[in-house]
């Protein structure tokens, strides 16, 4: 048995079940023809993991706002340089140099948690030795601090301590 088909009518038929073929593939599901789905997209948080460690050295630059010596009659600012080392959520450094009058001779000690940093620095040398400042502070980029340093305790004689603003920046200040 011999089958003829039209040419026109079989033209048309070949015609619509490769259009059906080639529209089926098109809007077929990734699974349908082997490709893997692209997996869920997490939402990406902000925490220490990923704006990485404070290790490092941090210029403070700090905007007095009071004195506890009430004689001083300016308000300088200051700046420090600190080296600082996170491992986890603990903090420790030490001050590498400061301007003006502030006692470089500190050590630093602290906490990192989510985007909050504090530490307390604990003054050694012969300038306001026994003398302690308290920081706490927000991490709003990788490499910047904001926050507020202040007196803890009462302060030795002869030292005078003050209050002040900090934007911390972390850089490479010393070689």
């Amino acid at each position: 048995m011999i089958v003829r088909l039209n040419s026109l009518k079989s033209i048309g038929v070949f015609s619509s079940l490769g259009f059906l073929f080639v529209a089926g593939i098109l809007s077929a599901d990734a699974r349908d023809v082997g490709l893997k789905p692209l997996p869920p997209q997490q939402p990406i948080q902000i925490s220490q993991n990923n704006v990485g460690p404070l290790t490092g050295q941090w210029r403070l630059a700090i905007e007095v706002t009071a004195h506890t010596d009430l004689s001083v009659s300016t308000q300088p600012n200051y700046w420090m340089v600190t080296s600082l080392e996170q491992s986890g959520i603990e903090l420790s450094g030490r001050i590498l140099n400061a301007n003006q009058n502030a006692c470089p001779d500190a050590e630093i000690l602290g906490t990192v948690e989510g985007n909050q940093v504090n530490w307390t620095m604990y003054y050694t040398g012969s300038c306001c030795q026994g003398g302690m400042m308290k920081f706490e502070g927000v991490m709003v980029s990788p490499t910047r601090i904001e926050g507020t340093l202040v007196p803890a305790g009462s302060s030795p004689p002869n030292c005078t301590l003050w209050s002040g603003n900090v934007v911390a920046t972390q850089g490479h200040y010393y070689k």
